[in-house]
């Protein structure tokens, strides 16, 4: 028999997030496929500090498996920031299928010169657009409102592309800049929407579904390859896989509930036509191409509805 290994997972979220529960739900995996030899230990809540520390305590070797975002990981690997780009991806369907077909091979190969095993990837839902004012149908909707985006330059240049006024301001601030109409709205996926009440602010929620979030487990390729045995490696990504679609499922179920609760506290949610907002935004996709890497730009861009 293997001899028991302790991975330590650490999570910014809490225990009421999805992920905690897909994280509990690998955990029980992992054990059962191991024969109980790789025992995975939870560390919800920042407890390990930030993601940003996790990955680089998984280099180092003090902590074994993290949950991060593709915007954290694009410093490691530029090929992340396709999740930045605009429209790439407009249904979860077709992120699906490329995580799981082509573009999860490259990622995955990717991470793997930067130290790195990709053991799940987690939905985290689309950003939309919420505002104040009124609900947006068509891009022109979209024109002169001001709207809070976090400080990345492909975001900002996304928003202001659409004709809305992208307004860089952090996190904490935004509840209040709403209430004070310093901005007219923000853009965030239905979760975050909700449990940061930010529907008491803002009456409008359109699914413009413009940047799709994704979240990554990831380890420590030096103790995945350095202190499993082979049988436990498989135990940990055939764990992975299994978790990746009990996620997908809780999440979907989760972000319908959500929906329905923020119609019932008074958010109008309004589905629109993507196809204009996609051509408004290509050109900003295609400026990037280089710089993320054209291969995984265009094998994205296979998997959708061009």
């Amino acid at each position: 028999a293997d001899r028991k290994v302790l991975t330590k997972l650490s999570d910014q979220v809490n225990e009421l997030n999805p992920h905690y529960k897909s994280h509990e739900f690998f955990a029980k995996t992992v054990a059962e496929k191991s024969g109980g030899s790789v025992e995975v230990k939870i560390f919800p809540n920042s407890q390990l500090g930030s993601a940003r520390e996790g990955l680089e305590g998984a280099l180092t070797g003090t902590i074994q498996a993290v949950k991060v975002t593709s915007g954290e990981l694009s410093t490691y690997s530029p090929k992340f920031l396709v999740f930045s780009l605009p429209y790439v991806f407009t249904k979860k369907a077709e992120v699906f299928a490329a995580l799981d077909g082509k573009l999860g091979d490259i990622l995955k190969a990717e991470l793997q010169k930067q130290g790195f095993q990709i053991v799940a990837f987690f939905d985290t839902g689309f950003r939309s657009i919420f505002n104040g004012k009124r609900p947006i149908k068509a891009v022109a909707d979209m024109k002169g409102l001001k709207i809070r985006v976090i400080n990345d330059p492909v975001m900002i240049e996304t928003i202001n592309t659409l004709g809305a006024l992208a307004t860089p301001l952090p996190y904490g601030e935004l509840y209040t800049a709403l209430k004070q109409g310093v901005v007219d709205g923000a853009e965030q996926p239905p979760v975050a929407l909700y449990t940061m009440k930010f529907y008491e602010a803002s009456k409008y929620f359109s699914l413009t579904n413009h940047f799709y979030d994704l979240n990554l487990v990831v380890m420590s390729k030096k103790f995945f390859d350095g202190t499993l045995s082979p049988a436990q490696q498989k135990a940990v990504l055939e764990a992975g896989k299994a978790t990746e679609q009990f996620e997908r499922n809780l999440w979907n179920e989760h972000e319908k509930d959500v929906i329905s609760k923020l119609q019932a506290a008074g958010m109008q949610v309004n589905e629109l036509d993507l196809t204009p907002f996609k051509q408004a935004a290509a050109a900003i996709v295609e400026k990037n191409k280089a710089k993320v890497g054209p291969d995984v730009v265009s094998t994205a861009l296979s998997y959708t509805g061009k």
